[in-house]
């Protein structure tokens, strides 16, 4: 029997995790290479080998390049978003095609190792939002030959509060640190969590060290950057009691904390591992109860819209009708409703604050659509985000039927709130 699962992505520049829901443990488990029982990380390679006609991915592609004459294609994630043509045994691949076949292969390779497996639901996570990637990776649905609504991309932001959110409780009794030290550079995150009386706060501080604390920066020297870090958790620390400190990203593979390892355990539980936020985008996946932290408190972050967006019933009720809900990050918020309009040509826009229940409205008018019998107006309103702070209105003439057809009227109205 075919077994569906829940899948979470950690996609990164130079290579990709994969970690997938066990029912039995109830908890994301992460996929080990075949090959390699030591790590997880996939490379980001494909690789064709010009003897067997076959691709190889990830590991067995850095294992095949030696073994055999072949093509080698790199940096797949850095040229995802171009047009641009390579050429692999007679056939033109765009580096977007290769990048997007990579991905594939990689979740099949997870697959495979399951009879009839399928994905029931994949979060891919990357390091931030970028527009152009975002764009590409919208479409791997596709590839996958899954429905829109099965694969959803967050940042390691999201999957990261994710995960802490999915530990024991006792681990964040107070604030909650979190440092990722990656391949551009160091970053700490401290999670704040504050209980009201009427509302539960989650708030993010980003402190981003990455200029003078990065893997290039102490040429190689162990002890300095013990001592730099050192200093910089001192500092941290300091400022507010941390009930737990996690550490992911490449930078702390090695075995250089000393110093630093004093400061960071004196009175917390400090906890290590690369797979971090593949974890949390699995826990995303899977919803359920492993979203709940979202619904008991108010997220902040830099990333997540603060308000909820829609327009007035405009009757003596004068209700709100939501269209596009906040509490998630702007890029993946997108709202959509039909309306029909009763004897007026405006509509009432409200903005919402989640946190204080504090309205903002504005009145938009729709000029020139054609005089029609009450309640044959009807218009598409969409809202969509360009960031957290800042959108846009669409409101579109669909027209009545054959009676009354649309004048394909267009209003545009954006927002700052």
């Amino acid at each position: 029997m075919s077994e569906a699962y829940y899948i979470g992505m950690d996609l990164c520049s130079d290579s990709t995790q994969i970690s997938f829901y066990n029912d039995i443990s109830r908890e994301p488990e992460t996929v080990n290479q075949l090959n390699n029982k030591e790590t997880y990380m996939m490379p980001n390679i494909l690789f064709f080998g010009l003897e067997t006609g076959e691709w190889y991915v990830g590991s067995e592609a850095s294992e095949a390049r030696f073994k055999e004459q072949g093509i080698v294609l790199d940096e797949l994630f850095q040229n995802a978003r171009s047009e641009e043509t390579v050429e692999v045994h007679n056939t033109r691949y765009s580096y977007r095609k290769l990048f997007l076949m990579m991905l594939k292969m990689h979740v099949d390779s997870f697959l495979y190792r399951y009879e009839g497996a399928t994905v029931k639901k994949l979060v891919i996570t990357i390091p931030e939002y970028n527009k152009d990637l975002f764009r590409v990776l919208s479409t791997f649905y596709k590839e996958l030959g899954v429905e829109k609504e099965q694969v959803e991309i967050t940042s390691h932001l999201d999957s990261g509060l994710y995960y802490i959110f999915n530990q024991d409780e006792s681990l964040r009794t107070n604030s909650v640190g979190l440092f990722d030290y990656n391949t551009d550079g160091l970053h700490y995150y401290r999670i704040d969590i504050s209980h009201g009386h009427e509302l539960n706060t989650i708030s993010v501080t980003h402190e981003d060290y990455s200029e003078n604390f990065n893997l290039a920066a102490f040429g190689g020297d162990n002890i300095l950057m013990d001592i730099t870090f050192a200093k910089i958790v001192a500092n941290e620390t300091k400022k507010t009691y941390i009930s737990a400190i996690y550490l992911t990203g490449l930078g702390f593979s090695e075995k250089w904390l000393n110093k630093s390892r004093e400061l960071l355990t004196q009175g917390r539980r400090v906890f290590a591992g690369q797979n971090i936020y593949t974890k949390g985008a699995c826990y995303k996946a899977v919803g359920g109860e492993y979203g709940e932290f979202y619904k008991k408190y108010f997220v902040e972050t830099k990333e997540n819209v603060i308000f909820d967006v829609g327009i007035s019933s405009e009757d003596e009720e004068d209700r709100f009708i939501p269209i596009a809900l906040g509490g998630r990050q702007w890029y993946n918020i997108h709202g959509k409703i039909s309306i029909i309009l009763d004897d007026t040509e405006s509509l009432t826009l409200v903005y919402r604050n989640r946190k204080t229940g504090e309205e903002e409205r504005e009145v938009v008018k729709l000029h020139g659509i054609p005089k029609r019998p009450n309640k044959t107006s009807k218009f598409s309103v969409e809202v969509e985000f360009e960031n957290p702070h800042h959108g846009a209105f669409i409101i579109k003439d669909v027209g009545f039927g054959k009676l009354f057809p649309t004048t394909n009227k267009i209003y545009r109205k954006e927002f700052d709130v």
